[in-house]
């Protein structure tokens, strides 16, 4: 009954203002949403997927504050962000989270290549031969983001399959860099969330995949659940499946965030709470 990944149209690739997704929620009968658009970047980097620093502050922010009262004792309403990590923007991005009071950040990777000549992924060169090395930057990019101290959980972990396009036969160094990845998400103490709008992608597998959630189940990784809703109609959608997942592979345990505190609840605490 928690969906924090959700998107508005200040990301501008997404549609509806937070009031929309909210109300969407609510009538699918959901205990807490947290409200995550993408964070301002420096020099007014990648507008078209971003808020500007003035919508944060002016929108944004006091949005999600008028919005928590409006709707208290209807849903808990959790003040969240999207990091996009950039290697080389870490301080810009620590700055800015560390003078706001977030519920939660989520960290993640959609641009591979060098600040700030970055190219986002997937991109056509999936479609040639370096599809291998690729995965292989992919995975280390998302193992830098974890070490970097900016968030406090992982998106779409393998977002790197989004248009269905698969590593080769020789994969060894995918797998051995996935691992990596996944061993600095346990390392430093994050959690990463089951992202079903990859069913709703090319690739149409959720985020990440079964054998990678069992992997992350072995070393013990905390799970949490995110829509990436773009949409208001696509909060919750899918969840069944996420929650059959978070049984199986997390022990029936979803992460829940106050303050950028982490806290682990049995799932069916959070049903018959919500049916209080």
């Amino acid at each position: 009954m928690v969906d924090y990944h959700t998107h508005t149209r200040l990301c501008k690739h997404a549609v509806g203002v937070m009031e929309d997704y909210i109300e969407s929620a609510i009538g699918k009968g959901f205990s807490e949403i947290g409200v995550s658009c993408h964070n301002p970047m420096p020099d007014g980097y990648d507008l078209e997927h971003r808020m500007t620093m003035d919508e944060f502050n002016q929108i944004y922010k006091p949005g999600v504050r008028n919005l928590q009262q409006k709707y208290s004792g209807a849903i808990t309403i959790k003040f969240g962000l999207e990091a996009d990590y950039y290697p080389g923007t870490e301080s810009f991005v620590k700055n800015f989270i560390a003078e706001h009071d977030f519920d939660y950040v989520i960290g993640s990777v959609h641009y591979l290549g060098a600040w700030p000549g970055t190219e986002l992924i997937p991109a056509p060169i999936f479609e040639r031969v370096v599809v291998n090395l690729r995965y292989e930057e992919y995975f280390e990019r998302v193992r830098q983001l974890a070490e970097s101290g900016i968030c406090d959980i992982i998106a779409h972990f393998d977002l790197v399959k989004k248009n269905g396009i698969r590593p080769g036969n020789e994969s060894n160094g995918v797998d051995d860099t996935m691992y990596r990845a996944l061993r600095a998400i346990k390392e430093n103490n994050l959690c990463m969330e089951i992202n079903t709008s990859g069913l709703r992608k090319k690739v149409a597998e959720i985020y990440p995949a079964e054998d990678i959630l069992e992997r992350a189940a072995e070393y013990g990784i905390p799970l949490t659940t995110g829509s990436d809703a773009h949409k208001p109609q696509d909060v919750g959608s899918d969840f069944e499946y996420a929650y059959s997942l978070i049984d199986k592979y997390a022990n029936g345990k979803i992460s829940v965030f106050s303050q950028r505190n982490r806290e682990e609840v049995d799932r069916e605490v959070l049903v018959d709470n919500n049916k209080t």
